[in-house]
């Protein structure tokens, strides 16, 4: 039976730049790297809502990508 060890975990954070030339909304993500693989949901969410007022955009979506290595 595999397994799966979390190695890092990554915050993004997702930014609506405006729209396009067609209407389309642009997103551009600003990464913070080097995370505790143990951080909560709440205390990423809450480190994402306090640099919000801190970007040039508006912050549209937070997103929390963990790492892991499959050992069988």
């Amino acid at each position: 039976m595999a397994t799966a060890s979390l190695n890092s975990t990554q915050l993004r954070m997702v930014l609506d730049v405006g729209v396009d030339e067609k209407g389309k909304t642009i997103f551009r993500s600003k990464n913070f790297n080097n995370i505790k693989v143990t951080a909560s949901t709440d205390a990423l969410f809450t480190v994402a809502a306090a640099l919000a007022p801190l970007q040039q955009h508006t912050m549209f979506a937070v997103e929390r990508n963990d790492s892991s290595d499959l050992l069988g």
